[in-house]
């Protein structure tokens, strides 16, 4: 009798797992588990599992997927092919590009947690997801049903305002140059906060800085929410064009998620930024953007990706 089908998200803080039963395309037992929890990938897995047995593993990593051990961007952990599949006496292993994954979840959008931030009228064109989470990245399904993963975090940062020239300034002093993800992540919003309140980066929590921006009780907080989700609506805008993502584009990430009301107001930062793009303006307007409402589009993807479900979309 065959065995159960493992599907894992493994991001920079933390991996989403679940398991899907022999006959069936039900993902049970999802759990989310901090990776300083475990030593490495496979302590983590095998904490999870508890003794239950696998006979296939679909991963989804925050790292390009190649070569037979990799290393995480975000985090120092190796993935070793071999290691796992002997671990856990695996007769098939996947490992793809986290945003791969995503990538094939967005076969069935409808199927996907989702709210529209921003309605508009999709096509049968190409279809974007990015995520603003621990780091940033961005994939495209086109619509022959192929998936595009890029490395969007890693792009240059175009500064619009002062206060993104000064932010550009003092990252690529830290850090030789000032990529995307070095403000459109966690780490990049207390970034941003910093520079704006003169609070140390380290002293900031993300989490009760989002809340306080929200609340309308600390200005600071929200001019540095309001900042963050302007620089969003920005690149999100600059990916939609580059792709002409006329099927829709799907927002994800912890942060994104948290800062709802910030991109669903129409005269708000995001749709502001994202809309502004001179002559192609009215091309924006049509452009609907969705926000992801949970953590489990990744694993959801996983599963497309072994069942081959993904090559049945449009």
């Amino acid at each position: 009798m065959s065995a159960a089908l493992l599907v894992a998200d493994l991001g920079g803080t933390n991996c989403r797992l679940g398991l899907v039963a022999p006959g069936t395309d039900r993902i049970d037992d999802v759990r989310s588990i901090a990776n300083d929890t475990a030593s490495g990938f496979v302590p983590l897995v095998a904490s999870y599992l508890d003794g239950r047995r696998i006979d296939r593993m679909v991963v989804a990593i925050a790292a390009p997927a190649d070569g037979a051990r990799i290393q995480l961007t975000n985090r120092d952990w190796v993935i070793d092919r071999d290691e796992i599949t002997a671990a856990f006496g695996l007769a098939g292993l996947e490992i793809a590009n986290d945003f791969e994954a995503l990538g094939h979840a967005l076969a069935r959008p409808e199927a996907l947690e989702s709210v529209v931030v921003k309605p508009g009228a999709a096509t049968d064109g190409t279809r974007i997801i990015l995520g603003a989470g621990t780091g940033f990245n961005c994939s495209a399904r086109l619509s022959n049903g192929s998936v595009v993963v890029c490395e969007a975090g890693h792009t240059t940062f175009a500064p619009v305002t002062d206060l993104d020239r000064r932010l550009q300034a003092e990252l690529s002093a830290k850090y030789t140059r000032c990529s995307t993800e070095r403000l459109l992540s966690g780490s990049g919003l207390r970034e941003i906060h910093a520079m704006v309140s003169g609070t140390p980066v380290g002293a900031i929590d993300g989490k009760a800085l989002i809340a306080a921006a929200l609340s309308g009780q600390d200005a600071q907080a929200r001019t540095s929410a309001e900042a963050f989700a302007r620089m969003l609506g920005q690149v999100a805008g600059d990916l939609a064009l580059l792709f002409q993502a006329g099927g829709g584009i799907w927002l994800s990430g912890g942060p994104t998620r948290a800062l709802r009301p910030l991109l669903a107001d129409p005269d708000g930062p995001f749709q502001r930024a994202f809309t502004d793009k001179g002559r192609m303006a009215p091309v924006m307007k049509t452009f609907p953007v969705h926000l992801v409402t949970s953590d489990q589009a990744a694993i959801a993807g996983c599963l497309s990706i072994a069942t081959g479900t993904f090559k049945d979309g449009r």
